[in-house]
């Protein structure tokens, strides 16, 4: 039987002790020996430490004494204590004083729990409400908690600033209704909740609204969610706020531009078309009369200056012809309604074409042409007349700066999944400096200026948009009296799939 008991007691899960009045141990279970790190209670009893001595901090045990000398006994009382191994717990105790016959103390008896992972929990409670109390009042953006019907229950300080109002307890005072008093929209606080039961959340919900207080009418943007019980019923909406009147202006500005951008391009274009129209029916006559008149089908012209003069009359009618052209090419690209055709195209044939084009004028310059394309070079997707029209440019510039007895080659390789059509000449060149410029409408080499007098600035951008409407990519490297070369990379079409067996 004694031994049950006592097995009761050192089980008992709390530590249970005896003391005299000067903190003697008298009896302590195993539990408690346990908890301060011993190995039995005759070890606790035998080490030579009193019940004042596992407190951590000294102040304890002095007051402990005062409650227990007042009142005659201790309930509950927190403290830290130091076990054996120098680690320290969290502990409460309970002791209530004994005393002989003629009422003195003659020592205490009580009871201490091991607490240490409540005072921890409680320890991390605290510090993560402390966390999203800061986060909660220091935030930019607005916190709210509304119930179902629209009522506003907690406001954070971001929230009460964006409606006007210095404090939460304002903010849920005046806040009836968000439907009506909030949403310049009230429609809009039925799709919030729409969405809300759909979908559980919402995001980025924008909104005209009224800053409460105020009346004053922004813009704003919520994310928002449900919170439900345990049985999946809502209980209330939660969601940050944040103010967007300075975004949606700018998109209104935004978008005012790019219409009147819009707007300006529409005139650009007809301005365009009709000075085409307008410029062509007379260049057409001068170019067509000043070859009719050297061909003299009426007599002979006089003096030969004066057809040295119908020769410059044609040439620059002609470049006037071929600006215009030029120049409408790349409105169309910039208002993005040039149409391109696909259709297979034989390089071979391209690169000829457009070397006849050029072969008057390279002959007249003292220059030769040449053409590098291998057999085995696959047929090319894409429009006959615009890949043309690039190589063109590109001869043109280089049979315009290149010196006579210098040499132009037009070549095509695989480069997979490109196919590169080359031009390389042995002209002037561009410095390093006017690399970048020269793909800019109007914009010319400052070197290559000094060497030819008709160009224009515009061959090397629209070669660039139009091979970059075929999917493909435009490099230029050079070296200044050495020399330049421009690639141009399109697009292989795909490899044939295998018939099925």
């Amino acid at each position: 039987m004694f031994k049950t008991l006592r097995q009761m007691i050192d089980l008992a899960g709390v530590g249970l002790f005896e003391t005299t009045v000067d903190g003697q141990y008298r009896f302590v279970n195993l539990s408690l020996a346990k908890m301060l790190g011993y190995e039995s209670a005759i070890q606790l009893m035998t080490g030579n430490r009193t019940s004042g001595s596992y407190y951590a901090d000294p102040k304890d045990r002095s007051r402990f004494m005062r409650q227990i000398e007042k009142h005659g006994e201790v309930r509950g009382f927190l403290s830290a204590a130091k076990r054996v191994d120098g680690s320290v717990i969290w502990i409460t105790e309970n002791a209530t004083a004994l005393q002989d016959a003629k009422g003195e103390v003659t020592g205490y008896v009580g009871s201490i729990s091991d607490v240490t992972e409540l005072v921890e929990t409680q320890a991390r409670l605290i510090e993560t409400e402390a966390d999203y109390r800061r986060i909660f009042e220091r935030v930019s953006e607005g916190i709210y908690r509304s119930s179902l019907d629209g009522k506003q229950l907690r406001a954070n300080p971001a929230l009460q600033r964006l409606n006007g109002y210095d404090s939460e307890e304002e903010t849920l005072k005046k806040v009836h209704d968000i439907a009506s008093e909030w949403y310049v929209d009230p429609n809009r606080r039925e799709e919030f909740k729409r969405l809300l039961d759909e979908n559980d959340s919402v995001e980025n919900f924008e909104s005209e609204i009224y800053r409460h207080k105020t009346r004053e009418r922004i813009w704003i943007t919520e994310n928002a969610y449900v919170v439900r019980d345990e049985g999946g019923n809502p209980l209330f909406y939660e969601g940050t706020v944040q103010e967007i009147t300075a975004r949606k202006e700018h998109e209104k500005l935004l978008k005012a531009a790019k219409e009147s951008a819009e707007d300006a391009n529409r005139a650009k274009s007809r301005f365009l078309a009709n000075m085409s129209h307008e410029l062509r029916t007379p260049l057409n006559s001068i170019i067509g009369f000043s070859e009719l008149i050297q061909m003299q089908p009426h007599g002979p012209i006089g003096s030969p200056k004066y057809s040295e003069y119908l020769g410059d009359v044609q040439k620059s009618a002609l470049m006037l012809l071929q600006l215009i052209d030029d120049i409408l090419d790349i409105a169309k690209l910039d208002a993005g309604k040039m149409q391109i055709q696909h259709e297979l195209l034989n390089v071979d044939d391209l690169v000829q074409d457009a070397i006849t084009i050029l072969a008057p004028k390279a002959r007249s310059g003292g220059l030769t042409l040449q053409k590098d394309v291998p057999g085995d070079i696959p047929d090319l997707l894409g429009d006959s007349r615009r890949i043309c029209q690039v190589l063109v440019n590109l001869l043109s510039n280089s049979v315009k700066y290149t010196d006579p007895g210098g040499t132009v080659t037009v070549a095509a390789r695989l480069d997979r999944p490109w196919l590169s059509l080359i031009v390389e000449d042995t002209g002037v060149g561009i410095p390093k400096e006017d690399l970048a410029r020269v793909f800019i409408p109007f914009e010319q080499s400052s070197y290559a200026i000094g060497k030819a007098k008709d160009g224009t600035g515009l061959g090397l951008p629209l070669a660039r948009e139009l091979v970059e409407q075929h999917g493909g990519q435009i490099t230029l490297e050079s070296t200044v009296d050495v020399g330049t070369t421009v690639t141009v990379r399109l697009p292989m079409l795909p490899p044939l799939e295998d018939p099925a067996p």
